[in-house]
């Protein structure tokens, strides 16, 4: 097929991205209005959600074997061919212009600005106005569509290069030995649904419907949420599925009693408690009982649903659990991944050991003291002791492997959840044990 019928495909393709998230956001109005509504945290998430569902199904229905072949992806997306640059904005070109002509007194009404005493010079202006709109936004939706889907085939050759696919393990073979990167691809691709799942039925619940292209803070703080429940349910959903392959490539107990000796057993029981506990707390208190609504927000293209407008209050009780638990997180993440690159020391041994040790307590504790309502002192100075001992060990790996991005979101991660840890300090009681 023609290089540029192939060209104007992949571009029309980009251009239903912008169009569908443009119309989903009503992103109209004056021409400063729709600049500011087409940079939002909105439609840049939009944007970004529809690349990384195509860029997905590129490689996972192998789309590179059919007339989108990667040479044509590689020389007209990845690398963009300046040659023919007046292409790419074919079909954009052609959508704008329909748009004038089915739809001029609308644009002229919104985007008139300044008045001029000539009528034609008037429409003129607002025309050129919707044009260079269109030019900036396809642009903005090409380097997204573009940046995404290179990383994603970049990361999806990592993977094939070390044998690894989305159902690698399911691929039983008796003679191989134990594998600790099964189930990555798998457990990665579906925590990206989730966090797209998650975070559009955040950015509606807070939303006002007929102010849909507004943002309210709170949705910053259901980010927040979605980030650390991605981390849980990665990690989480990997030990499942790895421990699946690495049991059914051997026995149950051969696995136990290998995974006992090289110290990983203690890490894949924490992420299982971790993803109890965290889905609990997401339940209850971010989803208000109420998965289904939830659900049809976060699938369906609706934007509000009746009685369903609570949003979470970080200034609560609950906050305590759900600020414990998430550093618990961080450190069952950071554990996972030196077993995933194959890392072995002494400090991830302890830092294995400090994070079983302590899990299953905090739950107790927690749960015995009514919510950190009324606790012992030395229960909690107990679960401080091991909180030092984990960022200590944690930070000591990093700077070992010289992981210092890592560090840097470690930190930043565990100074958030502390700030709200500290913000509601005021609402754990201390109590004598004889009192």
């Amino acid at each position: 097929m023609n290089q540029t019928l192939l060209l104007i495909i992949l571009s029309t393709i980009i251009l239903l991205i912008e169009i569908y998230s443009e119309t989903h956001l009503k992103n109209y109005g004056t021409f400063l209005e729709r600049i500011v509504y087409l940079f939002s945290i909105k439609t840049l998430f939009n944007l970004l959600k529809f690349s990384c569902l195509f860029s997905f199904c590129y490689v996972l229905l192998k789309l590179n074997k059919t007339i989108l072949d990667i040479n044509l992806i590689n020389t007209k997306i990845i690398n963009i061919d300046f040659e023919n640059i007046l292409l790419y904005y074919v079909p954009s070109g052609i959508f704008s212009v329909g748009v004038i002509f089915s739809n001029s007194n609308e644009l002229f009404r919104q985007l008139q600005g300044y008045s001029i005493e000539n009528e034609k010079l008037n429409q003129l202006a607002a025309n050129l106005k919707y044009l260079l709109f269109r030019v900036i936004s396809f642009t903005l939706t090409f380097f997204i569509f573009k940046y995404t889907l290179e990383y994603i085939l970049k990361l999806d050759l990592y993977f094939r290069k070390d044998n690894l696919s989305i159902f690698d393990w399911l691929e039983y073979n008796k003679n191989e030995i134990d594998n600790y990167n099964r189930g990555v691809y798998f457990s990665l691709l579906l925590t990206i649904i989730i966090f797209f799942l998650f975070n559009n039925s955040f950015i509606k619940k807070n939303s006002n419907y007929w102010d849909y292209r507004a943002i309210s803070f709170d949705f910053f703080k259901y980010f927040f949420i979605s980030i650390i429940l991605s981390l849980g349910l990665f990690f989480g959903i990997f030990s499942i599925f790895n421990g699946i392959f690495n049991i059914f490539n051997s026995s149950l107990t051969q696995w136990i009693s290998k995974e006992n000796i090289l110290g990983i057993l203690p890490i894949r029981i924490s992420s299982l408690l971790i993803l109890v506990y965290l889905i609990g707390y997401i339940y209850k208190e971010v989803l208000n009982k109420n998965l289904i609504h939830f659900l049809v927000l976060g699938i369906f293209p609706i934007r509000t649903i009746s009685k369903y407008s609570q949003s979470i209050v970080f200034e609560k009780r609950e906050t305590l659990f759900f600020s414990q638990i998430s550093f618990y997180i961080l450190n069952i993440a950071l554990a996972e991944l030196f077993v995933i690159i194959g890392y072995k020391s002494i400090y991830l041994s302890i830092l294995n050991f400090a994070i079983l040790f302590i899990l299953d307590d905090f739950k107790i504790i927690n749960d015995y003291s009514n919510g950190l309502r009324s606790i012992l002192p030395s229960h909690f100075i107990r679960i401080w002791i091991f909180n030092i001992i984990m960022i200590v060990v944690a930070l000591i790996l990093l700077a070992n492997k010289e992981y210092y991005e890592i560090l840097t979101m470690y930190l930043l991660f565990t100074f958030i959840l502390f700030r709200y840890y500290f913000k509601n300090f005021h609402l754990i009681s201390l109590r004598s044990l004889y009192t």
